[in-house]
Parts: C-alpha cells; sequence; structure tokens
C-alpha cells in the first residue's frame, strides 16, 4: 500500500471572538492538515486555509455595523494526493437577509501547491469558452435565474473537485439574483479530458 496516496487527517479549529471585543463578533470552524511526514508542506497548507478565512471574514464585516460572522467548511476531496475543500461563511448586520460567502482551495499534499483553474489545463487551451458553453446550457435547461445573459465564466473561476468531476460555482448575485443561491455546475472531467494537463491533477483524481 501507497501510504502518500491514503487521505490526509483532518482537524477541526475554532476561532471566535467574542462581541465584547470587536465589532465582528466571529464564531468560525475551520480544518486544519495534521500528520504529514513534511512539515514545511503542512505549515504551507495550513496556512493557506487561515489566511483564506480571515480574507472571508474581513470581507464580511460591515464597519459601519456590528456584523456576526458565523462558518464551517465541507470537505470536497481528500484522495491521491489531493485535498478539495469550502470555507463558507455568513455575516449577519442586521439587514433584510445575510450575506454568504463560500470560497474553495484546491491542494497537493505532498507539495502545497493551491491550484488556480487555468493550472488544470494545457496552456493555451480554450477552457474558459469550453466551460462557459457547458454552464450557458445547463443555465436554460435547468432555469436559473441570472441577472443579465451569461457570457462567460472568469479566467479564475471559483472550483472544486469531487471525484470525476469539475465543479464550478458561482457566488451570490454574481450571476444570479439571492432567491438562487449559489448556482453550480457538476462537468464530467472526461468532458474537458482532450484539453487537461497530461499528468496533471484532473488525470489523478480520474485515476489515470
Amino acid at each position: 500500500m501507497d501510504f502518500m496516496y491514503l487521505p490526509v487527517a483532518i482537524q477541526t479549529n475554532r476561532y471566535y471572538v467574542p462581541i465584547t471585543d470587536t465589532l465582528y463578533p466571529t464564531d468560525i470552524l475551520y480544518p486544519t492538515v495534521i500528520g504529514l511526514e513534511n512539515l514545511v508542506v503542512q505549515r504551507k497548507i495550513n496556512g493557506e486555509i487561515y489566511r483564506l478565512m480571515l480574507n472571508i471574514a474581513t470581507e464580511l464585516g460591515q464597519p459601519e455595523f456590528i456584523t456576526y460572522i458565523s462558518g464551517s467548511y465541507e470537505i470536497k476531496a481528500n484522495q491521491r494526493n489531493f485535498l478539495s475543500l469550502t470555507l463558507g461563511q455568513i455575516g449577519d448586520f442586521g439587514g433584510a437577509h445575510p450575506m454568504t460567502i463560500i470560497k474553495a482551495l484546491n491542494m497537493d499534499v505532498s507539495t502545497g501547491k493551491v491550484y488556480k483553474l487555468e493550472e488544470l489545463f494545457k496552456p493555451g487551451s480554450n477552457y474558459v469558452e469550453r466551460i462557459s458553453k457547458i454552464v450557458a446550457r445547463e443555465i436554460k435547461e435547468r432555469d436559473i435565474p441570472v441577472l443579465e445573459e451569461f457570457k462567460s465564466i472568469r479566467p479564475d473561476q471559483d472550483f472544486y473537485i469531487v471525484d470525476n468531476n469539475l465543479i464550478i460555482f458561482f457566488q451570490l448575485y454574481e450571476i444570479s439574483p439571492y432567491v438562487a443561491g449559489f448556482p453550480y455546475f457538476s462537468i464530467p472531467i472526461y468532458n474537458l479530458q482532450d484539453i487537461i494537463v497530461e499528468d496533471g491533477v484532473l488525470n489523478r483524481m480520474m485515476g489515470i
């Protein structure tokens, strides 16, 4: 058995700031990776998670209002030296409805590398156009309400990976009204196989 390909161990930590200390009382559960042989890589991964957790909380904070921030996380993939997770937080500042932000991290646990969407595909490939066409088709098929006609994903669009699927998602109000929530689009990796990086993370997740 190759122990390098076993799932990494995850520990839940709590980031807590009481209301008496700040305008932003905060209670967030976030993950840390433990037990890696390479402690430098482990620190790098945990540093990326911690920074993203704080960045989301900062974005949610409203300077003119007391903002109650809470959050948690979900592990989407933890296999084959790859960890994909989302950090979600809600900021409640007494408005009509709270604001929610969900961000993803996609990391190689052997090196600590954080993948951008463009790095999953061959240089010069038309991944933006390919994925945008799939998203546009699903918007029509699923009758997803949009704020304006959908044209394209961002080159750095939010994503995570589950099993053999690339999940593209959008933030609240990014393409749809609040009532639509977070639009998610699940794309089987084999539908993009001709443009993904050879020996890259998507091939790895398919077991190739």
